[in-house]
């Protein structure tokens, strides 16, 4: 019998009919012939990918169309993908590139929505995790993998848009929430709150689309770091770095940028800039919490 029929009967659990193996030898040789083709660099353990092939299949089996109306091209990159394949990941990131552009222009998305959207997709469905495949993994070939894609970054951005909707800007809601009970450490920060924004928005702009995600995760919507690993499928311990990296980089970053604002040229400007500093600092903290909480 051939390798492939048997891989995808297998799969089935059925055993091999002999007026059916000719025709269903021909249709897997075909299907890999066209996945080849659409994806010259793509490469996959065939007699792995028949066994898919043979799950994903209608049954009970129809001799004459064994995978039924499966998509073979789409599901070879896409099995591909979720199995590593380099070739296949940049195939597939290109795809939910262009999806997304094409998305966020039907529905005027701002362009920091679109590619916040594309870094939390691109985590979830081609990235490997410990324990867990990518999510591309679950496309089943019913449909064109494109739309699969654009379906999955469309709603991550009515997600994104939602929650920005509902909230203040970040810097805002760092800079306006209640700090320690320091009257002219309230004073200075009232007197240099435009110096301070600044800062904040100069240093959120320079965080990539995932970090600002994570921020807004644990600062606007409020969720923990048990909820944040689970959205990018990694432990808990994974998730607490990240958000302690963000809150270092923050901190360090609005600091650099409030002493270039200020001026340390004078013992007066250097106290100031340790004091807002300082000040600064306990906000941040208190917001973004104890990484390891939650």
């Amino acid at each position: 019998m051939d390798e492939l029929a048997a891989a995808f009967l297998d799969a089935r659990g059925e055993a091999a009919v002999p007026d059916v193996l000719p025709a269903l030898t021909r249709v897997l040789d075909e299907a890999l012939a066209v996945g080849r083709q659409a994806w010259p660099a793509v490469e996959v353990d065939t007699l792995v990918w028949a066994r898919m092939l043979g799950a994903l299949g209608p049954k009970p089996l129809d001799p004459a169309r064994p995978l039924g109306s499966l998509l073979v091209a789409d599901h070879y990159v896409a099995f591909a993908c979720g199995n590593g394949n380099p070739a296949a990941v940049a195939a597939c990131d290109a795809i939910l590139v262009r999806e997304a552009g094409f998305a966020a222009t039907g529905t005027r998305m701002h362009a920091s929505i679109r590619d916040e959207a594309i870094q939390i997709v691109r985590e979830l469905l081609l990235s490997p995790r410990p324990g867990r495949a990518p999510a591309i993994k679950d496309y089943a070939a019913r449909g064109p993998l494109r739309s699969w894609i654009r379906v999955a970054v469309s709603r991550e951005m009515i997600r994104l848009a939602k929650a920005q909707n509902r909230s203040e800007p970040l810097e805002e809601h760092l800079i306006a929430a209640p700090g320690i009970s320091d009257p002219v450490l309230e004073e200075l920060k009232a007197k240099y709150r435009a110096e301070l924004a600044t800062a904040f928005r100069a240093a959120l702009e320079e965080l990539p689309p995932r970090e600002r995600t994570l921020l807004r995760y644990q600062l606007i919507d409020n969720l923990t770091i048990d909820e944040i690993g689970a959205i990018y499928r990694v432990h808990r311990a994974t998730a607490a770095r990240w958000i302690q990296k963000i809150r270092e980089e923050l901190v360090d970053t609005t600091r650099a940028a409030m002493a270039k604002a200020l001026g340390v040229d004078t013992e007066e400007a250097a106290s100031i800039v340790r004091l807002v500093q300082s000040q600064l600092e306990v906000s941040v903290i208190r917001h973004l919490g104890p990484p390891s909480s939650g």
